[in-house]
């Protein structure tokens, strides 16, 4: 008498149990992607490279530098141009990274006297400047500054803390090529950019010229280039810019400058006495933030800027150094639009569409293993389809 062999499994007897673990891990992937993977989507990426421009619609006001060396303070109107561009540097890692800024104000177009004149010719006053040795009055940058800052990657706020290795986050501005950096260890708030998922609710902003930390108020709704933004308003108060360091006699512009009381144009003064004034400034944002990934579409920024006596007995006179108001230019608002789509892009697939596909597509497998495995699971006539010995239906 023969003894039966070992049984084997065919592979009909394989395809229940296979689709019932291929539908666990597709419903596992379903669940694990929203909540594990898609998260390291939301950061700020390591290869964030953002250059801005902001014209002015109106023509703005500022100090003809070369009346400095003039009897009397001239202010010109003027086409400007703000340039801004920020790219992610070391240190960085999978928690932090560090976003180098650099910010410009350039003037596109002069007009003196009812003409319009290149910023770069010479002007009543440049060649006094350039015998007394001071830097060229034509230059057409009217204020230039560098940031450095390190931010947390997932909340977007400043981490000035030590890494694993010890070293600490930066936080630095120089607003002067002849200067060094200041340090700026107590800042908080956002400036360039805001966190994925960014609440429609007050913040935090940091203003880089005043390094001033003011309220970011929600304002409302709106819409860039077809995607939904959020509106935010920071205001900025008045500054004496010297008072914090800003600059010197010597910067661009000078912080502080010193001058007979005829080149102010300030009544009931000796016209000989030398009065100092300092630099002040005050401004204002509106942001129009995609709040879906923290990226900033359109900015509208008013800058005011203008020097004041140190010697508060004397009248209340001011001479504007600066008076304009910034937009985003068309091409930022679209370029931001698009690098807000790409990086939105990711998140959607990855968190939305795939596991949804992936739940649909586990539960099916799921079914289709157990319908295989139990017959009683299966539609009554696909069970009488596959038992050629059932009874057929009664017919009536």
């Amino acid at each position: 008498m023969s003894t039966p062999g070992p049984s084997r499994l065919s592979t009909t007897d394989l395809i229940g149990p296979v689709l019932i673990f291929v539908g666990g891990f597709l419903v596992a992937a379903a669940i694990a992607l929203p909540t594990l993977f898609v998260d390291n989507l939301r950061t700020i990426p390591l290869s964030t490279d953002v250059t801005t421009t902001a014209v002015t619609g109106e023509p703005a006001t500022i100090l003809d530098r070369c009346s400095l060396a003039t009897p009397a303070a001239r202010t010109v109107e003027a086409d400007l141009t703000r340039q801004q561009r920020f790219v992610a540097v070391r240190p960085a890692d999978a928690d932090r990274v560090t976003l180098q800024a650099g910010t410009s104000v350039r003037a596109d177009h002069l007009r003196v006297d009812g003409r319009e004149v290149d910023p770069e010719a010479p002007r009543p006053g440049s060649d006094v400047a350039v015998r007394a040795g001071a830097s060229a009055c034509t230059d057409p940058t009217i204020t230039a500054f560098r940031d450095r800052v390190t931010l947390d990657r997932v909340t977007a706020l400043p981490d000035l803390t030590s890494d694993g290795t010890g070293q600490p986050g930066s936080s630095e501005i120089q607003y002067d090529n002849n200067a060094a950096p200041i340090r700026v260890p107590d800042r908080r708030g956002y400036t360039y950019l805001l966190p994925f998922d960014v609440s429609t609710t007050d913040h935090t902003f940091f203003d880089v010229t005043t390094r001033r930390s003011v309220p970011l108020r929600f304002t409302g709704d709106t819409t860039v280039h077809g995607r939904d933004a959020a509106r935010f308003v920071a205001d900025v108060p008045d500054t004496d810019l010297h008072q914090i360091g800003n600059g010197s006699a010597q910067s661009t512009p000078p912080t502080i400058i010193t001058r007979p009381a005829a080149w102010f144009g300030v009544g009931g003064v000796d016209p000989a006495r030398p009065l100092t004034a300092t630099l002040h400034h005050s401004g204002r944002w509106d942001l129009a933030v995609d709040t879906a990934t923290g990226t900033i579409l359109d900015a509208d920024m008013v800058v005011e800027q203008t020097y004041r006596f140190i010697d508060t007995s004397l009248p209340d006179h001011r001479v504007t150094n600066l008076s304009a108001t910034f937009g985003y230019d068309e091409r930022t608002q679209r370029d931001q639009s698009r690098r807000a789509t790409a990086l939105a892009a990711p998140v959607t697939v990855w968190g939305r569409v795939i596991p949804l596909f992936a739940a649909i597509g586990g539960v099916a497998a799921i079914l289709a293993g157990l319908a295989i495995i139990n017959p009683a699971w299966r539609p009554r006539r696909w069970r009488r389809a596959s038992d050629p010995g059932a009874d057929p239906p009664a017919s009536s």
